[in-house]
């Protein structure tokens, strides 16, 4: 047989990995046609207000107190919060005292006392009659924090405190009576302590200077290192083992997905507990036994909340849900003797529903509904589904995401909205969101992809891109995502757009350069139009106390931004020549991550260019706007985007709030979105 020539073989491979690629797809479009044709069989849901799918929570930090015989929880009502309690077998509940928003709230070990955690210090109130107030105050410096309850005493938290002049940490059990005692005082960075049979710290994790993260066992007066984790990495200590000889851990293993794995004290030999039963994604929590204090179950975020049992009453724990709850989306919260806290946080549940599982029955039953029903939010009944992806990259490689449908409408033929996460070391997961909801109730089918550099999927999959951010990899991981669903019959080619906000924003600028045919329009908030100055900016800044240079961090994932010549020369704003879609930039004057001179200079170019450009420029807000007229406005703006381009319905008027800020912050309207359409 003749060896192939050059030409010869690239027509083989071609054929071959068409080939694949087609039995790959294959492969992932059978589930996604029977969710497709199940979400077109649905009755449609009314068309709602805006407003309605991004109202806030009004139940929230809902508590199960340890002995299983309360719940506590805030209540935010017009920007206040009322703290709550309720005996579990009936009564009514008390309101205890008001708190502010933000407050995070913990049960004393004896169920006694509830600790507030708040931005100053800590406070601590008696359950029986609300009594109390703050026995803590944080210095403004930040070098104090509360750590968490002292599982050892029965009313006592724990205070960690850094020195950075002396390069030590001290450890301080703070009483509900605000009487203190040290625990550890000593070199490093100490995050997380285990006690021993004293209630002193037997084990460790110190921070090192390279930021290594060494764990330690106490050997009478001196403290010896067992083990390690990598720098920036995920190293939770859970537990001792009952004989007090191995450290329960959840952290990364085998330089992939976080998993559960016991280390030795006295020869630090690992061994793998516990992955995901899917081999998919990172293990997020675990749940301890009220019993024994051992991990009892495994918590998984991607595709879908759900947990998995690591010993025979977790395993019977795991089957009740599995039994109820097929779909997932559930978390077991905390367990006492007799009950489980969950919460309830599907893709069609703008607000978490809260459940009691009785252990010896298996049965559950709803709490504090009446409390949540007391909140605004669109009805479960007129939600959509997230309907998990894995869809083949142009290499070949699996990639992950999530559509959502219009109820009762048939995919072909829909125009399609591609919503790019931040981060980029950030993802979707299954849970509920406001714009794809938004989007999905007006008639648009939205793409939301997991491309590799996402995390939740392992360190191999966040790690993968390596330095590639520019027009390369992560980009055509989104572009084969959108190219594909449409060979699978989901969407009109000729009504896409893209949207996204912070590197969301950026991917939007990067599509609209670089595919300029494919999408009608984009909206970028918060972009950075050049990524590669913006690594070398952001690496240049001196770390917040505690936390690692960002150059550090860029090196785990395998970027240094002194050689990104590759991303610059992709820039959009070196090639704005190029775009030809309208686009709407919406950037913030106080932005702690991206330069607004450095977009409102981009801009400047496109217009320069004639390009359909419009620009809303708000100069009071961050990297992550937080007034509420603000969200408003800009959901406003897309949906007349999506109207004018995509021939979405109306957008409902403006309030007069909202026609006042944006005659105040949109600067250009190039895209003609107020004046068309």
């Amino acid at each position: 047989m003749r060896f192939l020539n050059s030409a010869a073989k690239a027509r083989a491979g071609a054929r071959l990995l068409a080939g694949l690629l087609l039995a790959i797809s294959y492969a992932h479009a059978a589930p996604l046609d029977e969710a497709i044709a199940r979400n077109a069989a649905l009755p449609k849901a009314p068309l709602l207000a805006p407003a309605l799918f991004d109202a806030p929570e009004r139940l929230r930090e809902v508590r199960l107190s340890p002995d299983g015989t309360q719940l506590a929880w805030l209540e935010e009502i017009d920007g206040k919060a009322e703290l709550s309690v309720m005996p579990v077998a009936g009564g009514a509940a008390r309101p205890l005292l008001a708190l502010d928003p933000q407050d995070r709230i913990q049960w004393s070990r004896d169920g006694a006392v509830l600790f507030v955690s708040q931005a100053g210090g800590v406070a601590a109130i008696g359950v029986r009659d609300g009594a109390g107030g703050r026995i803590a105050a944080f210095p403004k410096d930040g070098s104090e924090r509360l750590l968490g309850i002292d599982t050892a005493r029965p009313r006592h938290v724990v205070l960690q405190h850094e020195d950075s002049v002396r390069g030590t940490t001290r450890l301080t059990s703070l009483a509900a009576d605000g009487a203190r005692s040290v625990l550890y005082d000593g070199p490093g960075v100490v995050g997380a302590w285990l006690p021993g049979p004293d209630g002193m710290p037997l084990v460790l994790r110190r921070q090192e200077a390279d930021f290594r993260q060494t764990l330690l066992r106490r050997d009478g007066a001196t403290w010896r290192e067992f083990g390690s984790c990598k720098a920036l990495r995920t190293c939770a200590p859970l537990a001792l083992s009952p004989d007090g000889k191995r450290l329960l851990l959840r952290t990364v293993h085998a330089d992939d997905r976080e998993a559960l794995v016991e280390i030795a004290l006295d020869s630090g030999a690992r061994r793998l507990l516990h992955q995901d039963p899917q081999g998919l994604a990172d293990m997020v929590a675990t749940i301890p036994s009220p019993t024994t204090g051992q991990p009892m179950l495994a918590a998984y975020q991607l595709p879908a909340l759900r947990v998995a049992g690591l010993d025979e009453q977790g395993r019977r724990i795991e089957a009740a849900i599995r039994r109820r709850f097929p779909d997932g989306g559930l978390l077991v919260e905390s367990c006492a003797a007799n009950s489980c806290l969950l919460a309830e946080r599907g893709a069609r549940l703008a607000h978490a529903r809260f459940w009691l599982l009785d252990l010896r029955t298996h049965a559950f039953r709803p709490v504090l509904d009446e409390v949540r029903a007391r909140a605004t939010m669109p009805a479960e009944a007129h939600l959509a589904e997230r309907i998990a992806l894995r869809y083949p990259a142009s290499d070949g490689t699996t990639v992950h995401g999530y559509l959502t449908l219009p109820r009762g409408l048939p995919a072909r033929g829909l125009p399609l909205v591609t919503a790019v996460h931040g981060g980029p070391w950030g993802h979707v997961d299954g849970g509920y969101g406001p714009i794809s909801q938004m989007l999905a109730n007006r008639g648009f089918a939205v793409f939301e992809p997991n491309f590799r550099g996402s995390t939740g999927y392992g360190e191999r999959y966040t790690l993968a891109p390596g330095a590639d951010y520019g027009n390369g990899l992560v980009q055509r991981d989104i572009v084969d995502g959108v190219r594909w669903l449409l060979a699978q019959g989901v969407g009109d080619p000729k009504r896409l757009a893209i949207i996204g906000g912070s590197f969301g924003g950026y991917a939007t600028l990067l599509a609209l350069t670089h595919t300029p045919s494919l999408f009608r329009f984009g909206m970028a908030a918060q972009p950075t139009p050049d990524f590669a100055h913006t690594l070398r900016v952001s690496a240049a800044e001196p770390p917040r106390p505690g936390q690692p240079p960002f150059r550090q961090t860029l090196a785990t994932l395998g970027i240094d931004p002194a050689h990104t010549d590759a991303i610059a020369r992709d820039a959009p704003r070196r090639l704005a020549d190029r775009v030809r879609a309208p686009l709407l930039v919406v950037a913030s004057g106080k932005d702690e991550k991206i330069e607004v001179e450095l977009v409102v200079d981009y801009v400047a170019t496109l217009q320069g260019l004639k390009k359909p450009v419009s620009v809303l420029v708000d100069p009071d807000e961050g990297h992550n706007p937080r007034s509420p007229v603000a969200r408003r406005a800009q959901a406003h703006l897309l949906l007349r985007m999506l109207q004018r381009y995509l021939g979405g319905p109306p957008a409902p008027p403006a309030d007069e709030e909202v026609k006042r800020y944006l005659a105040r912050t949109l600067r250009a309207d190039g895209a003609g979105l107020l004046t068309g359409g």
